[in-house]
């Protein structure tokens, strides 16, 4: 896979030169720890989780292609009001990836609404960027074996973090998730990432 990647490379340097260093950071080594540590703890649970939702899911690679190792995936919404960051999901999937379950929506995660009683999976590794998950969801409606996991991170001196943590815990107890199946943190170079995943 990892010609995909380099195809992916080139191809975003020809598109956006400007924002080459986003695209470096969403495949960094820490970008690729998080999303491994997600999938693998995933793993744990005896679901097999064919229908999923990724809240501010970015370029969406490499954690795609990731769940697509490790599942059958049937389809998979990308849910991000960033247009480019849509395209360039977009591109990947298509030409590279050959992920032709993936499905976009550029709306904010907000105003995306409706009754989604075949989502077997939410994720949201963008947390710190968008409100709680109760916030997230009034206006959305999934089955009560749905399974969220979140990631958030204790970063806040970034302008665009606009909703840190300080531990795993204050992530479940501001989740709302009455049955939390996993909870912990991996500690990183300069700061702390945190996951919680349950159900409602």
């Amino acid at each position: 896979m990892l010609i995909n990647y380099s195809e992916c490379l080139g191809w975003f340097y020809r598109r956006y030169p400007e924002k080459i260093k986003d695209y470096i950071q969403s495949v960094s080594l820490k970008q690729i720890q998080c999303k491994q540590w997600l999938v693998k703890e995933l793993r744990q649970i005896p679901s097999e989780f064919n229908n999923v939702h990724l809240y501010g899911g970015w370029f969406g690679y490499p954690l795609i292609d990731i769940l697509d190792r490790a599942y059958n995936i049937e389809s998979l919404t990308n849910i991000d009001c960033d247009h480019d960051a849509i395209l360039v999901n977009k591109r990947f999937s298509k030409e590279y990836f050959n992920h032709h379950f993936v499905n976009y929506s550029k709306l904010s995660v907000e105003q995306y609404a409706g009754n989604f009683k075949n989502i077997d999976l939410v994720i949201n590794t963008s947390s710190e960027h968008m409100p709680h998950l109760p916030d997230l969801i009034k206006n959305k409606k999934y089955r009560k074996s749905c399974v969220f996991a979140l990631q958030s991170n204790n970063m806040f001196h970034l302008d665009e973090h606009t909703n840190c943590v300080n531990s795993h815990e204050e992530l479940a107890e501001k989740s709302g998730l009455n049955n939390i199946l996993y909870s912990g943190k991996l500690d990183l170079d300069n700061y702390e990432r945190y996951m919680v995943i349950g159900l409602f």
